[in-house]
């Protein structure tokens, strides 16, 4: 059950969160109205949605209190604006969306805001979706993960004979990118293309980038092909097939690839970017270097382009209140046939190559982070920003969908991680603290563990924060950190690089 209650202002929301749980309620309400928030078939307000068990249970496990939820907000409160557009964020837990927040706008020229309902362009989180159907097809056994790609297209240029389905979803066939041949030819993004004429186009580029499994390369193109491997397979239009096939199964009907310009998307999110970011982008493609005066132009410039309809690496549209059922499939709470069991299972799958595993799996990254697993995916087009990032362990997802190229939701997710699972990083970062010595320079370097990070305190030098880069190997701005270990496990010090100096040794000093 949901439970909600209204609270007056937004910018003062924070300050009122309240939780009970085992018969407690958390708090929500729009701030435009004061009235209780709605689900999907009757678009909310804004800020926020939550469901009472979820919230408890999910945000924090050890720290379900005013304070993790009040931090979220002030996370994202520079986009609580009803003059800008914004984020959208959700909380995922058991497959249910324990709690949704927006901040911003989704249309400036009409004012409507940012709600848990309105349809964003997904980018390349879009990947996971396509992946997964042509994925279902491999678990049905109407696509063969191995086989030659030229098996399934007849047209398939020669030069690209070695590529192998498996290629296409870990990003190691070496095909050209199809958007960067696209600004190499000059040809505009905003051009009426479908499926075909983007295969067309990347068909012209006679050039691999790698060998074929030989090594990772991001490329756009693997994903249009196995948009195109799922039409050659299944008889269907790449479309219709992930809505019937997919999306149907899972109970998403707000959720679509968007092949058709002319589809009418009910509570469609329109991107922007800045006057100064949009004028930089024009002057790049050929424009005027003359920036509008302050008083001519609004802040923001719209950036959407309404006749794109590219589908397979991107082209997914959908909302937080929908996504809720693909984070159901993943935690496998929804009742869905056996074989949907299988797909989960395979797109975790992740390739060797030249003896390292790829953390690129289908459409997904799988890594370790601060001892989590998380799995994820980040987007970036025409001016949306988005991120999804999965941990598994913790039955929590979070989803953050921005509508302003200037955004950076992967960071905020992290951010809202380092809130939610604050108890689980402290109890993984508290090994590396300590105080750390270098005889020969005589300097000391402590580290400390706080608010779920790893931060750095040395000479002259604020708390900066460490960002594992793998096991034992950090970075600190540009530096690199190599943690050392006795034989029992033990952290004892670590070495330092900086580009002009290496391996600086700094050993453990005894408590």
């Amino acid at each position: 059950m949901t439970h909600t209650v209204s609270i007056p202002v937004a910018r003062y929301l924070k300050k009122s969160l309240f939780l009970i749980f085992s018969g407690w309620m958390f708090a929500a309400c729009s701030t435009h109205t004061g009235e209780a928030v709605a689900g999907e078939a009757e678009p909310a307000n804004r800020h926020t949605q939550d469901t009472a068990a979820g919230v408890a249970a999910t945000v924090n496990a050890d720290l379900p209190d005013e304070s993790s939820l009040s931090a979220i907000y002030e996370l994202f409160s520079e986009y609580d604006r009803e003059d800008a557009p914004g984020c959208a964020v959700a909380v995922y837990r058991n497959g249910e969306m324990a709690h949704s927040a927006t901040f911003g706008m989704a249309n400036l020229d009409y004012g409507i805001p940012l709600t848990d309902s309105s349809r964003f362009y997904m980018a390349s989180v879009s990947k996971q979706v396509t992946a997964a159907a042509a994925a279902l097809l491999v678990v049905r056994g109407e696509l063969d993960y191995d086989a030659a790609v030229s098996d399934y297209l007849d047209d398939w240029p020669e030069w690209a004979s070695d590529v192998r389905v498996k290629h296409l979803f870990n990003h190691t066939s070496g095909l050209p990118d199809i958007y960067d041949l696209m600004a190499i030819s000059g040809i505009s993004l905003s051009n009426v293309m479908d499926l075909d004429d983007y295969m067309a186009l990347f068909y012209r580029g006679e050039t691999l980038k790698n060998r074929p499994g030989a090594s990772f390369s991001y490329t756009n193109s693997g994903y249009t092909t196995l948009a195109k491997l799922v039409e050659a397979a299944s008889g269907k239009r790449f479309s219709e097939f992930v809505e019937t096939e997919l999306l149907e199964p899972l109970g998403m009907t707000a959720t679509h690839f968007h092949d058709d310009r002319l589809r009418v998307i009910p509570n469609r999110v329109i991107s922007y970017a800045p006057v100064d970011a949009a004028a930089d982008e024009a002057d790049e493609e050929g424009g005027t270097d003359e920036k509008p005066s302050d008083d001519a132009s609004p802040a923001f410039r719209q950036t959407y382009l309404s006749n794109f309809q590219g589908v397979g690496p991107g082209g997914l549209y959908s909302s937080l209140n929908d996504w809720k059922h693909w984070e159901s499939f993943w935690l496998g709470t929804n009742a869905l046939p056996g074989y949907f069991n299988e797909l989960r299972a395979m797109m975790t799958r992740r390739e060797v190559v030249r003896n390292d595993t790829l953390a690129y799996a289908l459409g997904l990254d799988v890594e370790t982070w601060q001892g989590v697993r998380m799995e994820g995916h980040s987007g970036s087009f025409m001016g949306f920003k988005t991120d999804v990032r999965r941990f598994p362990q913790h039955d929590l997802a979070l989803l953050t969908l921005c509508n302003r190229e200037d955004a950076n939701p992967g960071r905020k997710n992290r951010e809202m991680a380092r809130i939610l699972l604050q108890g689980v990083f402290d109890a993984f970062l508290t090994p590396y603290e300590g105080i750390y010595h270098n005889e020969e320079l005589q300097v000391d370097y402590e580290l400390t563990v706080e608010d779920g990070s790893l931060k750095l305190i040395r000479r002259l030098s604020p708390r900066g924060v460490m960002n594992e880069e793998a096991r034992d190997k950090w970075r600190a701005g540009s530096w690199d950190f190599v943690f050392q270990r006795d034989d029992e496990g033990r952290v004892t010090g670590f070495l330092v690089s900086t580009g002009r100096a290496r391996e600086v040794e700094f050993v453990r000093k005894a408590p």
